[in-house]
Parts: C-alpha cells; structure tokens; sequence
C-alpha cells in the first residue's frame, strides 16, 4: 500500500503547478541527503537548505528516500571513490590532515570513505540530476500527463480519496 500513496505523491507532484527548477532543486538537495549513508553535519546543512531555499519541501522528502534505496546499491562504488580519494592519494594527506585538525570538519564524517564517495558521487551527479528532472517534468506536462489522467488506477486512486471524505462526514 505504501508503494501506491510513493507512486501516487510523485504523479501529483508531477501534475501541479510547482516550477520545474523547484522540483529539480528539491531532488537535487534530496540527492545529497539520500546518497550519505549517515546522518552528518553536510546532511544538515542540505536539509537546512530545504526549508530556506524556494524547492518543494515534499518532493525533497520523496527524493530523499528515493535516493537513500539508491544509495545502499551505490554504496560499493562509494567506498571506492572515498578509498581512493583518502588513501591512494598520497599528496592528498597533508590536506586531509589539516582538515581534520580544524574544529568542525570532523562532524562531516569525510573520513568514512562511504561518506566521502557519496558525497563526491552526489556532486557530479548534481547538475545531469537537476537538467534531467527539468526536462522529465516539461516533457511528462506536454506529453503524458493527460494519458496519466485517463488510466484506470489513477481514476482508481481519485475515487479512494473522495470516497475517503465521504466517508468522514457522513459519520
């Protein structure tokens, strides 16, 4: 039942009114907080960024658990990337040290190569992420949202929900 209310919040984002940059603004700060495996001080910084930015603050929380599935198949190649960028990289040490050494880097967690892969993978995927989204959600407006409207389980869906209201004032 859950997967209908996730399939049926993303078709009513994608059906509103809501500007494509605030949509795909609103996956993209997802990205960053589904992709980090924990909770860290850039995960709170993104979320901060949520509620002061102009995004969509449910479809953020969509993105975000879309994202967080996403993220434990990318974990692997995470760990790769953190791993190269933390210990294959010799000249990269007296960086990493420094860093470490100031006062609130560590609240990061850059140190779990997990950690820092996903957050490199989430910068790179930052702007592909953002011109997709925008360019799905025109698309889905101009094309497909009317054949959306028309199918059975969507009808299906609309039904449940004012069948739900009538239900709670008749008693």
């Amino acid at each position: 039942m859950i997967w209908f209310k996730f399939i049926k919040s993303i078709i009513r984002v994608l059906s509103s009114n809501i500007s494509p940059k605030q949509i795909s603004g609103a996956v993209v700060l997802g990205l960053f907080i589904g992709l980090n495996p924990y909770f860290t001080l850039h995960s709170l910084v993104f979320l901060v960024l949520i509620y002061f930015l102009q995004v969509h603050v449910a479809t953020a929380f969509l993105s975000i658990a879309i994202w967080k599935i996403i993220g434990y198949l990318v974990d692997p190649l995470s760990h790769a990337i953190g791993y190269w960028l933390l210990v294959k990289i010799d000249s990269l040490n007296p960086f990493w040290t420094n860093l470490y050494n100031t006062s609130i880097i560590p609240f990061t967690k850059f140190y779990n190569t997990v950690v820092l892969g996903s957050f490199v993978i989430s910068l790179i995927l930052t702007i592909p992420v953002f011109i997709f989204c925008q360019k799905f959600i025109v698309f889905y407006r101009a094309n497909v949202r009317k054949k959306v409207e028309n199918l059975k389980i969507v009808k299906l869906f609309k039904l449940s929900n004012i069948y739900k209201i009538y239900s709670r004032f008749k008693g």
